[in-house]
Parts: structure tokens; C-alpha cells; sequence
């Protein structure tokens, strides 16, 4: 059975699942704007830098808010329907489903995670091996079990060699599911606004996807790795719901001058990547920045205008405006080659964004 599409290289789960509309990567079944695609030294950048600032506590972070985030995706993956929901992730489909969502995470870029022995109830037991992010990827192996069970199970975990093993302990609940944490960071639904526009890509005509996914990322199932072809860094397809559940909780515990933390972290990054690689396929204009931001899920740039000495852009269907801003006011200083100010604001799924020089 193919799990490649032999035209673009691009994983059949996710084409089946996924489109690329009003420059989202939207589920199919239900609409959502579930992922973008992400730079993984980015993402575990990120939290090590608000780690060293904010404490520890952040990892317990991104393992709630990704298990809340991984629940809700693998819940509606296949179905929104609440009945072939319950049905596949009973007997006898279960089975089904669980080789399916392990397929899913290995075509998103988890790393390499196999299913050891699972019997219902009864013992379930995988192994991970080069995870992008340990307990990113705990959390997100979790999240379709808690689905499947109904309730957040309890796991332990162990070092196997260069990898490790998780295992379920059977009918045990996990604790977590009382933290109050656990409660706040329910999962948000992002439904994109449509546009003209919205379908931009040429689509591979044996499975649908983008042919410029393809070009520009190539696939590894086996490992569980997708790397940007161009400049040969891992890349991820990040959750929305995550990210949105975590700056939710930090914005709750430090206020909204949280995002500000990561809006610089994404610039240092981006800033960072185009410094190693000078012929980064990106310029700024409009054609170019609405690909690139498109194709990775990150909105539609619906106006870019020269206004005295700086710019405002407009970015539909901008559900990570931090890492979108980031990007743009970095590429600006690299285009520009001067430091920027910036001010943004969001206008219901709207960013809007200006950048001028800094002074």
C-alpha cells in the first residue's frame, strides 16, 4: 500500500486530510486551520530561551497544551462527525486507526515512533526514536490514546538505548486531568475566513497536495523527519491549537507582553537562518511573501504597500501572528539592511502590520 504519493513526494495522509485554502493548511473534515510548518531548532529554541527566563515549568507547559491540542486533532483527523468519531476509535476499527494516527505523526515530523503492542485496556507500549521535541512528542502520542480511551491515561516512560519507551498503565487515570492547567487549555477552533484567492497552488494531480510542497520539503516516513530541501533544516508541522493554548496560559500568568517574547525569539531565529543561507529563496514583494507564507500555513498576504519610509501588510487567516511577524520584520531588516521598529494588531483573523526604520 502506498504511503508516498510517487508524483510529488508527498505523504497520502496528509493530502487526504489536509488542504492548502486562504493560505492555511486546513483539515478537510472539519475545516480547521490545524498547522503550520515550522523550523524544529525554531520551536525547541523558543522554550529553551523561555525557559532560561521563565523557569522550568514551560516544558509541563508544552506537554499539556500540545496533548489538549493532539486530542482535539486526531478526534476530528478522519471524521467531524461525533459518530464515526466514537466508531473509529472503537472495536474493531480502533486497530485501524491507531496504525493511521502513528502514520500521521511519523508524515508530520515527529520522529520515528512505532507501535510495540497495544491490546485495548490491556497494555499499550511505544517507541520514540529522534523526537524533534521530547515532551512535544510524548504529548502528542497521548493525546490520540485519550481520545481512544475517553479519559487522559497514565504512561511512564524509560531510555531504551537511543530512544525510549512508553508505556501504558492499563485503566489508570492520568492526575493531570484534574490540574486546573489541564482545564484552561482547552483547544481552540480555527475556521478560515474564505477568499478569492484562497486556492493559489498548483495541485499535484494524483493526490491533491501543492507540487510546491514537494519541491521545497522532502519526506523521510521511515524516520519520521521532513527537511527543507533548500536549506536542509528539520522542519515540523506545528499545531495552531498548541502554540495558541500555551501564549494563552503565559498571557494569563505575565500578561500580553508575553507575545513580545515570542515575536523576538521568532526574529532572532529567522534572522539567524538568513544569515547561513544569503540566497534564501525569498524576496521581499508581494508574489513572494504570499507563497511562502501560504504554502507553510501561515496566512494570505493580502496587501504589502510602501508607505513613506516603511510598510504595512495585511495577512488574512493569520492564526500565528507571532512567528508571521517575527518572520516579516526580520526579513525586512536582512532586505533593508537596517533595524526595524514594528507595531501589529489583530483585526478578527486580520494582522495588520507596520514597519519602519528604527529611531
Amino acid at each position: 500500500m502506498e504511503t508516498i504519493c510517487p508524483s510529488c513526494g508527498v505523504p497520502l495522509i496528509i493530502s487526504r486530510t489536509h488542504e492548502w485554502r486562504n493560505g492555511c493548511i486546513a483539515n478537510r473534515a472539519d475545516g480547521s486551520a490545524n498547522f503550520s510548518v515550522y523550523e524544529a531548532s525554531f520551536h525547541n529554541g523558543v522554550f529553551e530561551r523561555l525557559e532560561r527566563q521563565l523557569g522550568p515549568t514551560i516544558n509541563r507547559m508544552v506537554y499539556i497544551a500540545g496533548r489538549v491540542a493532539a486530542a482535539e486533532i486526531a478526534r476530528n483527523l478522519f471524521s467531524s462527525r461525533a459518530l464515526t468519531q466514537r466508531l473509529l476509535f472503537r472495536s474493531p476499527l480502533y486497530r485501524l486507526t491507531q496504525r493511521k494516527l502513528i502514520l500521521f505523526t511519523r508524515s508530520i515530523g515527529m520522529g520515528r515512533i512505532e507501535l510495540l503492542a497495544h491490546r485495548r485496556g490491556k497494555e499499550g507500549a511505544v517507541r520514540v526514536s529522534d523526537p524533534f521535541h521530547l515532551a512535544h512528542c510524548t504529548a502528542v502520542i497521548l493525546g490520540g490514546l485519550d481520545v481512544m480511551y475517553g479519559f487522559p491515561v497514565s504512561f511512564t516512560a524509560r531510555v531504551e538505548g537511543e530512544a525510549y519507551v512508553g508505556e501504558l498503565v492499563p485503566g489508570k487515570k492520568d492526575s493531570l486531568g484534574g490540574e486546573d492547567a489541564y482545564r484552561r487549555l482547552a483547544s481552540e477552533r480555527f475556521i478560515p475566513s474564505p477568499l478569492q484567492d484562497g486556492k493559489m497552488f498548483p495541485s499535484c494531480r494524483r493526490c491533491g497536495a501543492p507540487l510546491e510542497l514537494g519541491r521545497s520539503f522532502s519526506f523521510d516516513l521511515q524516520g519520521g523527519v521532513i527537511t527543507e530541501r533548500e536549506t536542509g533544516d528539520r522542519c515540523i508541522f506545528y499545531g495552531h491549537r498548541s502554540l495558541h493554548a500555551i501564549l494563552r496560559e503565559f498571557e494569563l500568568e505575565l500578561g500580553p507582553e508575553v507575545r513580545g517574547l515570542f515575536v523576538e525569539a521568532e526574529m532572532e531565529g529567522f534572522s539567524a537562518k538568513l544569515a547561513r543561507h544569503p540566497d534564501y529563496g525569498l524576496s521581499w514583494d508581494l508574489k513572494s511573501l504570499r507563497s511562502y507564507l501560504a504554502l507553510r500555513g501561515m496566512g494570505f498576504l493580502s496587501r504589502l504597500e510602501v508607505k513613506g519610509d516603511g510598510v504595512e501588510l495585511e495577512l488574512s487567516n493569520a492564526f500565528v501572528p507571532t512567528v508571521a511577524v517575527g518572520r516579516l520584520v526580520a526579513l525586512w531588516e536582512g532586505c533593508a539592511g537596517k533595524r526595524a521598529d514594528y507595531t501589529y494588531g489583530m483585526e478578527g483573523n486580520t494582522l495588520l502590520l507596520r514597519i519602519t526604520p528604527a529611531g
